[in-house]
């Protein structure tokens, strides 16, 4: 039964479709939404009882809409960013209306990777040796580029998506150059980074502080990449993980560590890791859920896993009931794509008889006919998500690979 809580609004940060099981999980808790997002046309504008056009970078704007909202309107009693790269402000805007979440500054650390790999090493955790291209050093990019050696890798100081990501095994100059060029227009800091790639299985690791400071290992995804043309491409997905309890126990150790020597005592602590031959190591760290489908849809599907709930609770100053933390249904889940060339979609055949497959879960698509497939360099240039479910890890890719293999998209 949904609760009616009266003018108590809870605000999201982002209006896309990694939001709408959020927002689901806000209103089954009795409170009004509050949505922002900079497209009056995104999905989640439906799904709003309130919805302010703000960019969701735009932190002033948050602050004075809100002061003015709660002047008139209503109480605003959570702000939560989750699997949107917002996690600024939201901790700031929570902190200016004295709600619950992590402290702004360390939002900002680790929301910008060059001053989280700083930090990092200041504090004596193994880091990749790197460099920071700004447009006042990005001429000495050769000399920095042979202090780096190869392989090495090129990003965004601070952007998600594998945007302006690239891996070099070898010198080119002006492909490295142009490159770092993309980066630092991704960046909103202008930034690039240059760095040593390690190598080794990658991982999403999601923890979360609860209101009286208490860590909680939430979950443990398996990430597969296409990296066979220097982009860091994420083809899918794996939940539950596939490593080791030795190797999972290690992980969220050095999650842990981490996060208490940031200073983090609420709220998300999510990680990209490395399992490398000499153990885990952090790629990057954020205070917000997962994206990439994953704590949305695959999770709960694979293993009945509540962790937006548990987020929201916390963000209202609640505690939440351990079982939703919980694997409850024992299943495997797996994540994949369709790669049509690139072109112009002409028609996407197939799709009813795909969701008739055993094991489909979810199929979501960000282009249509008529939208243009550009070049896959980044992980936003996908154009669907497919979840699946099965028994075992062999029978969720079979039941993906029939799906995949169903959905006929036709380019020109």
């Amino acid at each position: 039964m949904i609760m009616k809580i009266k003018n108590e609004f809870f605000w999201v940060i982002g209006g896309g479709m990694l939001q709408i099981p959020l927002i689901e999980e806000v209103k089954k808790l009795g409170y009004k939404v509050i949505v922002s997002d900079k497209n009056k046309k995104c999905v989640c504008y439906k799904n709003a009882d309130i919805f302010f056009k703000i960019d969701i970078y735009d932190i002033p704007k948050h602050i004075e809409t809100a002061k003015r909202f709660e002047k008139s309107k209503g109480r605003i009693s959570g702000v939560l960013a989750a699997g949107i790269d917002a996690p600024e402000t939201m901790a700031t805007l929570a902190k200016k209306l004295g709600l619950p979440s992590v402290e702004p500054k360390i939002a900002h650390l680790v929301n910008n990777k060059e001053k989280f790999r700083t930090k990092l090493k200041k504090l004596n955790y193994p880091v990749p040796k790197f460099k920071v291209i700004s447009k006042n050093n990005l001429k000495n990019l050769e000399k920095i580029i042979k202090d780096i050696g190869f392989p090495l890798i090129i990003k965004s100081s601070n952007s998600s998506g594998s945007r302006g990501t690239r891996i070099f095994c070898d010198s080119n100059l002006k492909e490295i150059k142009k490159t770092v060029k993309l980066a630092m227009y991704y960046s909103r800091s202008d930034l690039a980074i240059v760095e040593k790639c390690w190598e080794g299985s990658e991982h999403t690791v999601e923890t979360i502080f609860d209101v009286n400071g208490n860590f909680h290992p939430c979950f443990i995804t398996d990430r597969n990449f296409d990296k066979k043309n220097g982009y860091a491409l994420e083809v899918g997905l794996e939940h539950p993980t596939s490593l080791s309890m030795k190797d999972q126990k290690q992980m969220y150790k050095l999650a842990k560590k981490v996060a208490v020597d940031l200073g983090i005592k609420i709220g998300a602590a999510k990680y990209d890791m490395m399992l490398t031959k000499n153990g885990p190591r952090i790629i990057e760290m954020t205070c917000r859920l997962s994206g990439g489908f994953d704590s949305q849809y695959l999770v709960p599907a694979a293993t009945g896993k509540n962790v937006l709930k548990v987020a929201i609770l916390i963000a209202l100053g609640k505690p939440f009931p351990k079982n939703l933390l919980i694997d409850k249904k024992q299943k495997v889940g797996v994540t994949g794509s369709i790669w049509p060339k690139p072109g112009k979609i002409l028609n996407i055949k197939g799709l009813d008889k795909a969701k008739k497959i055993r094991g489909y879960e979810n199929i979501f698509f960000r282009y249509s006919k008529g939208d243009t497939v550009v070049e896959y360099v980044d992980s936003t240039k996908r154009v669907c998500w497919i979840i699946s479910i099965g028994n075992t890890l062999n029978e969720a890719k079979k039941s993906l690979d029939k799906i995949t293999n169903t959905i006929q998209i036709k380019t020109v």
